[in-house]
């Protein structure tokens, strides 16, 4: 864990870097979104992290999927490759929910409740909405406060498409944990 810990901080620190100028490398959208999407999901970590609710796969995964949003946006992989932003949407929607049935589950054992699967599932399934919808957000503000003009945030259909990949993703999770545990469930 404190490996993928300190492999987000460097990306943070890679970012804030280029976001002073200092190494000035070009990129396709900003340095700003990279730096808050990593921002925000350090400090996530660290508060689920806090209350015994993450675990390493948690922070393997959110690094995995920080470091290729930062090359798709420093490659120019967006740009090039029509398929990179909904492949990035469906694979941040499954990392969301690897995280949240992490955290919903620990918080579980720790309380000795029973819950039943499909409640657990529908509960990442809607953290998955909340922080697909927040990144969206973050997309529009930046580009109305900070830019002053449309750079990151799609049109209408964009962020429709990228809401519901985020689900998808998200919901190919979920479905692959609820077989996995009827699985294991029948083995017993």
């Amino acid at each position: 864990m404190q490996f993928a810990r300190l492999i987000i901080i460097a990306l943070i620190v890679f970012e804030l870097l280029n976001f002073a100028g200092i190494l000035a490398i070009p990129l396709e959208f900003s340095w700003l979104g990279l730096i808050v999407t990593s921002g925000f999901s350090l400090i996530v970590l660290e508060i689920l992290n806090i209350f015994s609710l993450m675990s390493p796969a948690g922070y393997i995964l959110s690094a995995a999927g920080l470091w290729l949003d930062a090359l798709g946006d420093i490659a120019g992989l967006y740009g090039q490759y029509w398929f990179y932003d909904q492949f990035m949407h469906f694979l941040g929607g499954a990392i969301i929910m690897a995280i949240a049935l992490t955290f919903i589950n620990r918080g579980i054992a720790l309380n000795n409740l029973r819950t039943p699967l499909l409640f657990v599932i529908l509960a990442g399934l809607a953290f998955v909405g909340l922080f697909g919808s927040l990144y969206e957000i973050e997309e529009y503000l930046e580009d109305r406060f900070w830019h002053g003009r449309q750079l990151r945030l799609g049109d209408g259909p964009d962020t429709a498409d990228d809401l519901m990949l985020d689900l998808f993703g998200g919901a190919a999770f979920g479905t692959l944990y609820f077989v996995s545990k009827k699985a294991v469930n029948r083995l017993q």
